[in-house]
């Protein structure tokens, strides 16, 4: 055989070193990305179970805050219907109201921390399920102050600090009993509900076999059927309000404090009244008039208070100057003859209100009797204090 024929021979077998070379290659890359799949698992997993024992930290602080939350809006609700009053201010639908404003805050505020540590979020869906849990509580909370505030004719309290928004919400309409019974019922089985999927949370991060300490969390708590934020005894609380005396809605504004504008110069009559709440007075013009600096305008500084125990909205405060010179006397000139302006204020229970009054025209040398009076709402039939009045002497 020739040296051709020989080298013919072999080529057959020389074509498959490539291939051999090709999938040895890919056996190694095959290895090393397995390698590194199961390396990057290994991390992730220390990585994730971490992050979930320290959400774990957290939720169990705030799922406790929560339990407190609960704990003191039961208390306010079973106390409720047996609150009593003082004589100024009726303290019984402030305490309610006080209360259950505590709770919409605090929940509210629970319900945005759940969201904030869910970043990042624990293995599997603890953190939407623990959201959810504060989010229904908050929500539920919210419903019966809303229910209960219907039921009596209460209003959320201003809340110290914040920026005015120019009077008080508009009165919401009043319901009944029964439909209050409906709905606080409702708000009972919702928490009911929200304790029942807490203790399956609880279960699920229990089988996670991890350090986590996640204490119980509830609100209604058991015997269900007598637990004050239950479904039968919310449904049971609209009765028991309404019959409460304490709570009978009571109606009473008072003009307590009013000062001239310009102030009163140190002789004659005052320059200046002021009452309470405990024994309002209404003050008639002093036969000695007060004088005040020779003015082109006279007007006053007022406060008229809230001594009742509900909401009062659309309160008219009215300033009315009248010419009382001595008979005999020339008319103060046309257009110097005083006149009336008002004003519109709304007024929380137990607050007052400062409205601002334009002045009106007057002239120097003459008197005039100032008034300064408050509409009366429905249901208020003593006046004691809705009304003070000034004998003002212009000084020429």
């Amino acid at each position: 055989m020739t040296r051709a024929s020989r080298r013919r021979r072999r080529q057959p077998g020389r074509g498959l070193g490539p291939w051999v070379l090709v999938a040895i290659a890919a056996t190694v890359t095959i290895v090393l990305v397995s390698g590194s799949i199961v390396a990057i698992h290994t991390q992730s997993k220390d990585y994730r179970d971490a992050t979930t024992i320290g959400y774990a930290s957290l939720a169990d602080h705030l799922g406790s805050a929560s339990t407190q939350t609960g704990a003191q809006l039961a208390a306010l609700m079973a106390k409720a219907p047996d609150l009593t009053n003082q004589k100024f201010p009726d303290v019984a639908r402030g305490t309610i109201q006080q209360g259950l404003d505590a709770a919409v805050a605090a929940s509210g505020d629970q319900a945005a921390q759940a969201v904030h540590i869910d970043s990042p979020p624990p293995v599997g869906d603890l953190g939407s399920r623990f959201t959810q849990v504060m989010n229904e509580r908050a929500s539920a909370t919210k419903q019966i102050r809303s229910t209960i505030d219907r039921l009596l004719g209460m209003q959320p309290l201003p809340i110290a600090g914040a920026p005015s928004t120019g009077g008080l919400p508009a009165e919401a309409t009043l319901i009944s009993a029964d439909q209050a019974s409906s709905e606080l019922s409702g708000a009972g089985r919702r928490l009911e509900a929200a304790d029942a999927a807490f203790r399956s949370l609880r279960a699920s991060a229990a089988g996670l076999h991890l350090r986590l300490r996640l204490r119980p969390s509830v609100w209604v708590s058991p015997p269900v059927a007598s637990a004050p934020l239950g479904p039968l005894a919310l449904q049971s609380l609209p009765t028991a309000l309404v019959s409460s005396a304490a709570l009978v809605p009571f109606h009473q504004l008072v003009v307590t404090a009013v000062g001239l504008r310009p102030a009163a110069v140190p002789v004659g009559g005052v320059g200046s009244v002021s009452t309470s709440c405990t024994d309002p007075r209404s003050v008639a013009p002093d036969s000695s008039a007060t004088v005040v600096p020779p003015t082109a305008t006279l007007g006053v500084l007022v406060s008229v208070s809230n001594c009742g125990n509900i909401p009062e909205s659309g309160v008219i405060v009215r300033m009315t100057v009248r010419p009382s010179d001595p008979a005999g006397t020339a008319p103060a000139p046309v257009g110097k003859q005083g006149g009336q302006v008002r004003a519109v204020v709304s007024i929380a229970p137990g607050w007052s209100s400062a409205p601002s009054l334009r002045t009106v025209p007057v002239a120097s040398g003459h008197r005039y009797t100032l008034t300064v009076s408050v509409s009366l709402p429905l249901g208020q039939a003593d006046g004691s204090g809705s009304s003070q009045s000034f004998l003002v002497q212009v000084a020429s």
